[in-house]
């Protein structure tokens, strides 16, 4: 089948950029945004870190690139004085966004998105605005493709944010701090909908946001989904490109990790709907048995701290390879 080519026009759907201090990863998502020209532009900033003394100099590099935005649109910036970190900081971004607008698309600077992102999320943001089993529009699929439907899209209980959009009815569920998941009711509701393997790995990670212990917001989004029984709609044609991976990276260190090497790939319009608003199981069970092999689940059982030292020695080895081969 040919795929029809994307319009490179306008789409009139609200973005959100969030940003800290990686200049080169910025000027990409202004030159991938510039092709989309999104009449209104949200552009959040996270502040420098005191512990680190290039931090000034980088956040304030990646701020000056936001003068390379040359198309006509609506700017609104906030922009953090201090440092709030990979939790803080993105919900306070996301907030405030949804306090201006009912629905948008949700951009990091390290998450570059292909021209059919854009259609696509405009089209089904419409699409699903008052559907509230559906809780995300999602552009990033970890698997790469997805053969096995003949529509252009299929409905998860995953949450991928790499590149996403949502609404404001749907944002109102979070809760950063996770409150509910001390309950009965809401473990529950989470490992009704997975495996056990796979409630034992995400209990351990809502365990530690909830305890404070990992400093990561999209672990508080995927509950809040879960807990509602919301859906995410995932393409069927990967739209995002993760340029983040590498040694200055917090979560995404490995270059070689199967994640930083997914393709993007053009998806067809007009698009192809599916049938019924469910999730595909199907999907959902590869795209685990894909993300977690047998020894990422050993780790995932391990002590904290173990972990923490067996992923150190593997990102210093990682680092040095990399060195030896420049």
């Amino acid at each position: 089948m040919r795929l029809e080519r994307v319009v490179r026009r306008p789409v009139d759907v609200p973005v959100l950029l969030m940003m800290f201090n990686r200049p080169d990863k910025t000027r990409q998502m202004i030159s991938a945004l510039r092709r989309a020209k999104p009449p209104r532009l949200f552009l959040a900033a996270d502040g420098p870190r005191r512990e680190n003394p290039e931090d000034l100099r980088r956040c304030a590099d990646a701020r000056g690139v936001l003068e390379e935005i040359d198309w006509e649109c609506d700017v609104r910036m906030l922009f953090q004085d201090d440092n709030l970190g990979c939790k803080r900081g993105p919900e306070t971004a996301i907030t405030w966004f949804f306090s201006h607008v009912p629905g948008g698309i949700v951009l990091e600077d390290d998450c570059l998105p292909n021209p059919a992102f854009f259609p696509f999320c405009a089209e089904l943001l419409e699409r699903f605005e008052e559907d509230e089993r559906v809780m995300m529009i999602g552009g990033y699929n970890p698997l790469g493709s997805w053969q096995h439907t003949t529509s252009s899209y299929l409905f998860s209980r995953t949450s991928p944010t790499w590149g996403w959009a949502t609404w404001r009815r749907a944002w109102q569920c979070y809760d950063p701090d996770m409150a509910a998941w001390v309950s009965h009711e809401a473990r529950s509701a989470v490992k009704m909908r997975m495996s056990s393997a796979e409630y034992r790995i995400t209990r351990r990670w809502f365990d530690q946001v909830r305890a404070g212990t990992l400093d990561a917001w999209d672990f508080a989004w995927a509950f809040a989904m879960l807990k509602a029984g919301g859906l995410s709609i995932v393409p069927v044609r990967n739209m995002i490109a993760n340029i983040g991976f590498g040694a200055d990276a917090t979560h995404t260190k490995n270059p070689w990790s199967a994640a930083a090497r997914v393709r993007t790939a053009e998806v067809a319009f007009p698009l192809i709907h599916p049938e019924v608003v469910e999730p595909c199981l199907d999907y959902d069970g590869v795209l685990f048995e894909t993300r977690f092999s047998l020894g990422r689940q050993v780790l995932a059982v391990l002590p904290q701290g173990v972990v923490n030292r067996i992923r150190s020695v593997v990102y210093t080895a990682i680092e040095h390879v990399r060195r030896e081969d420049f």
